[in-house]
């Protein structure tokens, strides 16, 4: 009888971290390419709101499931905590999952927290390093967080997955006395099932009424929304009334700029581009996608990126990209694109311009062989 490993998987929810939610389940659905011999057994750690019912549906042959407790919930003890922190520096009190599962080989990524002290093969993941290269966008605490979560990486034996070459260049860069291994794993989009929605329907319930182009990020600040602004009012400057609309979606709220909505908004309405901008806000993943495959192209100006979930996506649909021109852009897509500078709104309109004389004609993508490579990466990472 074959003795499988056990790897645990941290899986979070859309509330919380929705990119995550989608590098997850990918890692599930590639993992049903492994040999049967070699298959794990998969413990998903999730929350009370984490969407499980989507993994389910993946039917994987060996996978349990095991809710993670609000241990947090007494507020008694939390205020004695805190009392605690502040007089000693540390926590008087325990928090502690006795029910959390004790028998797993890895866990990923791996988390600090008392009950996976006993874990052998701990698998940490840091995506990227936006904080070196776009320290303002995060608080003080959040930095040190990270340099006390990354100090303590180089001085402990564990394995650290990044997700581009271009991380581990930086990873490099500011830590270079590292010893522990580094694997690169870059990741890859299985998609959802879209033949059964109805795009007309979709495009009426977000009032699209053109050809569109398609931006499918957060509303956080480095994800660069107002250059897209920037260059559609350029294009109105000598075409008042444009061919194409620009279709955002992803949550419109942010913790590192809580008014950056409302700036973008500001913006739309001091240029009257209202009839030209589409907000979905939030959207099922099904939606999305097949907004994405009826779009024009899809445009990703981010400022800085770990690995691209919109780019895998429009891989995996075969879409047409336009993205900046940062490094991690150009070592993830390299057909079908067309690179800007991120702070020049001219080049993307330029861009966005070309999309619309090539009209559909570009090179087929095999993004099978992408599939594959992720599944060889992530056999190297769990040791299968």
């Amino acid at each position: 009888m074959v003795k499988r490993k056990r790897i645990g998987l941290f899986f979070e929810s859309y509330n919380t971290l929705p990119a995550y939610v989608i590098y997850i389940t990918n890692i599930v659905k590639t993992l049903t390419l492994v040999s049967e011999e070699k298959k794990p057994v998969l413990i998903i750690l999730h929350r009370f709101d984490s969407p499980i019912a989507e993994l389910k549906k993946i039917n994987y042959p060996y996978i349990e499931f095991y809710e993670l407790q609000n241990i947090y919930k007494n507020p008694i003890k939390r205020l004695i905590n805190k009392i605690s922190r502040y007089s000693f520096n540390k926590n008087v009190l325990s928090f502690v999952d006795n029910a959390f599962p004790k028998d797993m080989d890895s866990l990923f990524p791996f988390g600090e927290r008392t009950e996976t002290k006993y874990i052998k093969h701990k698998i940490y993941w840091k995506p990227d390093f936006q904080e070196y290269h776009l320290p303002l966008y995060f608080t003080p605490s959040e930095l040190e967080a990270n340099r006390t979560f990354l100090n303590s990486l180089v001085k402990e034996p564990v394995d650290l997955v990044l997700s581009s070459n271009d991380a581990k260049r930086d990873f490099e860069k500011y830590f270079p006395l590292n010893k522990n291994k580094v694997n690169i794993v870059r990741f890859t989009s299985f998609l959802p099932a879209i033949d059964h929605l109805n795009i007309n329907f979709i495009k009426k319930q977000y009032d699209i009424s053109k050809p569109y182009f398609i931006i499918a990020n957060q509303f956080w600040p480095h994800k660069n929304h107002l250059i897209v602004l920037k260059a559609l009012n350029f294009a109105k400057l000598s075409n008042p009334v444009l061919s194409y609309q620009i279709v955002f979606t992803g949550k419109t709220s942010s913790t590192r700029d809580a008014d950056l909505f409302q700036k973008i908004k500001f913006y739309i309405s001091e240029h009257h581009l209202n009839v030209d901008i589409k907000f979905t806000d939030f959207i099922s993943r099904e939606e999305q996608v097949c907004l994405m495959n009826n779009s024009l192209a899809v445009i990703q100006p981010s400022l800085f990126e770990g690995w691209s979930t919109v780019i895998e996506d429009a891989k995996a649909l075969n879409k047409y990209v336009i993205a900046s021109d940062i490094n991690v852009n150009k070592e993830q897509i390299i057909k079908n694109v067309t690179f800007f500078n991120p702070y020049n709104y001219k080049e993307l309109k330029k861009a966005m311009d070309f999309v619309l004389t090539i009209q559909n004609k570009w090179e087929n993508n095999n993004y099978n062989k992408e599939i594959i490579r992720f599944k060889n990466e992530l056999e190297i990472v769990f040791g299968l």
